[in-house]
């Protein structure tokens, strides 16, 4: 009887643990799809600009670069939190 507790216990823990992963999974996403947003309307705003007006095209690559840097961090600290979580 003692074995089939473990084994319930282990199973419960994992499945508390892939639903905590999962909401913070669908944190990341809610937030990374908001910074992605947020870099294409500033991608839209630049191409609106006059041509005469308008940045380099280096600045536009920055500005893409820096967006995936950013929509790519919540799922980083997400990972960390879960790992974090893991340990205790």
């Amino acid at each position: 009887m003692g074995s089939m507790q473990i084994h319930e216990s282990r199973l419960r823990r994992l499945v508390n643990d892939l639903a905590v992963a999962e909401i913070l999974m669908i944190q990341a996403t809610v937030e990374s799809a908001e910074i992605i947003g947020t870099g294409l309307t500033d991608i839209a705003e630049q191409f609106r600009i006059n041509p005469e007006e308008r940045e380099a095209e280096s600045s536009l690559a920055k500005l893409l670069r820096g967006t995936a840097e950013r929509a790519v961090e919540p799922y980083t600290t997400r990972l960390t939190y879960l790992r974090q979580l893991s340990d205790l």
